[in-house]
């Protein structure tokens, strides 16, 4: 008897525990949604849906909502312009969901609900996707025909594919008043502030840099920018380390919100700057900055050691050729061949920069090496630099093999060639001739001359190179999106022109500045400011195309070109070549002094 009462309790307790729990379940079910919320869908159908199927358009208005019960109007428009409106009722918490029009908010991969048409429903996956404008967090499921997507706050519907027997129909939010479009990637709550810092900022800056122009000041002026720019080219290099430090992957941070809001900020900042000290440069006529230089050498020099460090041990490329989407054969031979051979060249480069870092940290610390000992370190760095170029022979070989292969139209062909295979070539065999060229004629005891000729037409031919693999990649991407691409984002429009045009005419103008001013007899008569103007248009070039992802930079945007110019541009550290070129212009051997 006592053992049947224990038993009895237990059961009681069970039973009120199971309860209980059935309870919470059904209280955490949710509304996401608020009276006077509305959608607008945009509906495609193709094939031969059944006439009450065949929408172009909708409406949802919420009329009101009581907990887990929402009250609808939907208003559709079909094919043939005629309207139909009804008002619907929901209850979540029964699975009267319509046609899934919403569903429990915040629901997880894993988590269920129920559907009285389709029983209980599964949320299989969970994203980030850009919705109505917004990058909103978003939950999956398919059933049957039917794929959702649904936004995990709101439990509303943002996207739904159906396929019948010889139809198919596909639905997507158009617009909402739920949420607020983000504005150049950012949240409104964001975006504002972020703008008013950076107002404010340039502001302050501009009225310092004003007086500091007037009073003719090169040395705080300049400092200024040295430290700005050592900040931005901190945050830079952590974008891109930092996937490094998760695993050996591509992966670059300046996405993240904390990281992309300082290089938004800084950024800005390092433009005004940018621009005052070239106010500066064209009123001042003495030379006498040396400080700045040597900051500027020395955030030039990390950058190029970092960022190689970074393309050296991102080791995403191994097993590669494995994956290969074709698979096996000769096109896995040839992502095998590419693969090494460009890793040795980044190798090369690699330990180019330990010895850039080292000759300048020794410059900063003792004094500029010997003569003869700063001609060796010279030599080295361009024979490395030419082995780096060098190594993507076989991926130009390679590259023009595949092209007679997979392209059969003659227009296909040319297009490839002109846009791919020929930057490749060029780079890979021009260039590093150069390079070897130069390093030849660099000695102590040679004589300059020849040294400066061949360092002017090497630096032609890079500028070239640039000019030759960036224009392929915005053709290519152009050939993808369409001129759209270009007129409907003007940040586009003046990364092409400065591309296609821009480019080209620095090179032509550093080869006539060569001609005119640069061919001297001694390197103490090199036309320092004249030098130091390309070295800050290069850098500039490279800045721009970077502060552009900063600035406007989004899912919607996303192109070849910013794949390209982003995560495969391994020449993207020279965007510090203007903390150079600007005080280049103001300094003169002559201005050297101790503490300067």
């Amino acid at each position: 008897m006592i053992v049947m009462r224990k038993f009895a309790w237990v059961a009681i307790i069970l039973v009120i525990l199971v309860t209980v729990s059935a309870v919470g379940v059904l209280g955490e079910i949710s509304s996401g949604v608020k009276t006077g919320d509305w959608i607008t869908y945009q509906v495609s159908v193709s094939g031969y849906p059944p006439a009450d199927h065949d929408l172009k358009f909708a409406t949802m208005d919420i009329l009101e909502v009581e907990g887990v019960i929402i009250h609808l109007s939907v208003t559709s428009e079909f094919a043939n312009s005629t309207t139909f409106t009804e008002q619907i009722t929901l209850n979540l918490d029964e699975g009267i969901l319509g046609d899934a029009f919403f569903i429990p908010s915040n629901l997880n991969t894993g988590d269920q609900f129920y559907d009285v048409l389709q029983g209980n429903l599964t949320i299989t996956g969970k994203q980030t996707r850009l919705i109505a404008g917004a990058e909103r967090p978003v939950v999956l499921h398919s059933a049957g025909a039917t794929r959702y997507i649904w936004d995990r706050e709101t439990g509303a519907l943002v996207y739904a594919r159906s396929t019948g027997q010889n139809f198919t129909i596909e639905t997507s939010i158009d617009k909402t008043n739920m949420w607020r479009p983000d504005i150049l990637n950012f949240k409104p709550s964001i975006f504002y502030p972020v703008i008013v810092a950076v107002v404010a900022l340039i502001t302050i800056l501009s009225a310092i840099s004003a007086i500091w122009i007037k009073q003719k000041k090169q040395r705080p002026l300049l400092l200024t920018l040295e430290a700005t720019g050592a900040v931005f080219t901190a945050v830079f290099l952590v974008a891109y380390l930092g996937g490094m430090l998760m695993t050996p992957s591509t992966t670059v941070l300046h996405s993240e919100l904390p990281v992309r809001i300082t290089l938004f900020i800084v950024g800005a900042a390092l433009l005004v700057l940018i621009l005052a000290s070239a106010i500066l440069i064209l009123r001042e006529k003495t030379l006498k900055s040396f400080s700045a230089l040597k900051a500027g050498l020395l955030i030039v020099a990390l950058a190029y050691f970092l960022f190689n460090l970074h393309s050296l041990f991102t080791l995403d490329w191994i097993g590669e050729w494995e994956r290969a989407i074709f698979g096996g054969g000769s096109l896995s031979t040839v992502i095998l061949i590419q693969d090494i051979s460009s890793f040795v060249g980044i190798i090369a480069r690699f330990i180019a920069g330990i010895i850039a870092l080292v000759a300048v940290v020794f410059y900063l610390h003792r004094g500029l090496l010997s003569t003869p000992r700063l001609y060796k370190v010279l030599r080295w760095i361009l024979v490395l630099e030419a082995i780096y170029w060098l190594a993507l022979i076989p991926t130009a070989i390679t590259l023009a093999y595949l092209a007679m292969i997979f392209y059969r139209l003659p227009m296909d062909l040319l297009s490839n060639l002109a846009w791919t295979t020929l930057p490749l070539f060029v780079e890979s065999m021009v260039l590093p001739f150069a390079l070897l060229v130069l390093a030849k004629k660099i000695g102590y005891q040679k004589p300059p001359a020849s040294a400066i000729k061949w360092a002017w037409i090497s630096g032609v031919f890079l500028i070239v190179v640039f000019w030759l693999t960036n224009m392929g990649s915005w053709m290519l991407t152009v050939g993808t999106k369409g001129t759209s691409y270009l007129i409907h984002y003007p940040q586009n429009l003046f990364s092409f022109i400065i591309t296609v045009g821009g480019l080209i005419a620095l090179a032509l103008y550093t080869a006539y500045f060569a001609k005119k001013k640069g061919l001297t007899q001694t390197w103490q008569s090199l036309n320092l400011r004249g030098i130091g103007a390309i070295i800050t248009l290069l850098g500039l070039y490279f800045l721009w195309n970077y502060l552009n992802w900063i600035f406007f930079g989004g899912s919607y945007i996303w192109s070849n070109w910013y794949a390209w110019s982003l995560g495969h541009n391994l020449d993207l550290w020279m965007l510090t070549l203007p903390l150079v070129g600007i005080p280049l212009m103001l300094y003169h051997p002559s201005s050297e002094r101790v503490g300067a």
